[in-house]
């Protein structure tokens, strides 16, 4: 369930708490990225947890964290 973990977290904390959540994960994002991506995670679904995410939010994650960013925030959602 960290999907949700991380995902409650855009929904509830501040831009400053989100970026030392994700800090905790080795996930170094700016507070410009998360105010980019705070209103991708109103598009966020549970139906996630069993199909994946798909495909074209990814994209726009990518597009606003780059590959790198991207590639460590999969790996901690995945290890689960």
């Amino acid at each position: 369930m960290k999907q949700v973990e991380f995902i409650e977290q855009f929904l509830t904390k501040s831009d400053k708490e989100i970026v030392k959540f994700a800090r905790q994960y080795d996930v170094d994002l700016t507070l410009e990225e998360v105010q980019r991506l705070r209103p991708l995670s109103q598009k966020a679904s549970v139906t996630w947890l069993i199909t994946g995410i798909p495909n074209s939010f990814l994209k726009e994650v990518e597009s606003i964290i780059g590959k790198k960013k991207l590639k460590k925030l999969l790996k901690y959602l995945e290890n689960y």
